[in-house]
């Protein structure tokens, strides 16, 4: 068996609302739309490890407490020129976001499994009452002592709920701007307000790598010693605001040539091109799955590969 069977669950339920208003001014050369949301789901189905002896090693329950999201989301366009031959429009939206677990009663939920030697069954991360889904529950690093060990508040011996990797602002920019036959578009989206554990740097590139393998660059002469123990704590947790470019496309129509080619345009596209940042791992927007039991994990960096950037070059046309 997989699972042990739970003749109690419930079908998953959720209570929603919403409401906005939409706005235009200037003959609608100025528009956008204010909305807000209020979502609670219940009874979300978790895989709890099964207390042994039992047929199978987990089980699955109804989550008992509720999660809460809610926010506000802001959009605004403008036509900020607008004449014959040379229009320019740019539109803005941004989410303002709220995550909680509430009224939770459950046992302790760990998840964030983090990977490499030294940290087998290591955990960075735990749903808790009162706290955003995924919070990091990590030890507090402190620094170094005169023998280049780390410290950590408590003597290592307590976990604490630090900081959570759910933004709490999401950004979206688009614009685009016509010039008789030329045409520019550009987009961009970031999110704001929350960290990122570095699994990387914690495993993969730490002190203890000096003179076999890489190492962070700026461990070098930081006061640690090449003895210092791997372990997953607060050093590692990094702020990941970040607002990435992803597409710029140039296009010149070219229109009808002959009799053969109609609607003729060529282009060039580039797309993920750079990423403001002051993390100093791959990429903020992080995608590795580190869940434990089931149980989903977010915002956990594990030598991801990173997002490519591209130049693409086109010809449109039709017959």
């Amino acid at each position: 068996l997989i699972n042990v069977a739970n003749p109690d669950q419930k079908w998953e339920t959720s209570k929603q609302f919403n409401a906005g208003v939409d706005f235009g001014f200037m003959q609608s050369r100025i528009t956008g739309s204010v909305d807000y949301f209020y979502k609670t789901p219940k009874n979300l189905l978790f895989s709890f490890p099964a207390i042994q002896p039992a047929p199978a090693s987990t089980y699955w329950i109804n989550l008992p407490g509720e999660v809460l999201n809610n926010g506000v989301e802001i959009s605004l366009k403008g036509d900020i020129i607008r004449r014959k031959d040379f229009n320019w429009n740019l539109g803005v939206n941004a989410t303002f976001l709220h995550n909680e677990l509430r009224d939770y009663s459950g046992p302790p939920v760990l998840t964030g499994t983090i990977s490499g030697q030294g940290v087998t069954g290591a955990t960075a991360q735990r749903l808790a009452n009162d706290y955003p889904l995924n919070t990091f529950y990590v030890r507090k690093f402190e620094g170094f002592d005169d023998k280049g060990q780390a410290v950590y508040a408590d003597g290592g011996n307590t976990l604490y709920f630090l900081t959570n990797p759910n933004p709490k602002t999401l950004l979206g920019i688009n614009t685009e701007l016509n010039y008789k036959k030329w045409i520019l578009g550009a987009s961009a989206h970031g999110a704001f307000g929350h960290q990122v554990y570095n699994n990387t740097a914690n495993t993969v590139l730490p002190i203890g790598n000096l003179g076999s393998r890489n190492v962070d660059k700026k461990l070098v002469g930081n006061g640690e010693s090449l003895s210092n123990p791997i372990t997953v704590s607060s050093r590692y947790l990094e702020n990941a605001n970040f607002l990435k470019l992803d597409n710029v496309t140039l296009t010149y129509n070219i229109g009808n040539v002959g009799k053969v080619l109609k609607n003729a345009a060529v282009y060039v596209t580039g797309q993920n091109l750079f990423v403001i940042t002051k993390y100093s791992g791959f990429d903020p927007e992080v995608n590795t799955d580190k869940n434990l039991n089931g149980v989903s994990s977010f915002g956990i960096e594990y030598s991801p590969y990173p997002t490519a950037r591209t130049v693409m070059f086109g010809l449109l046309f039709s017959l």
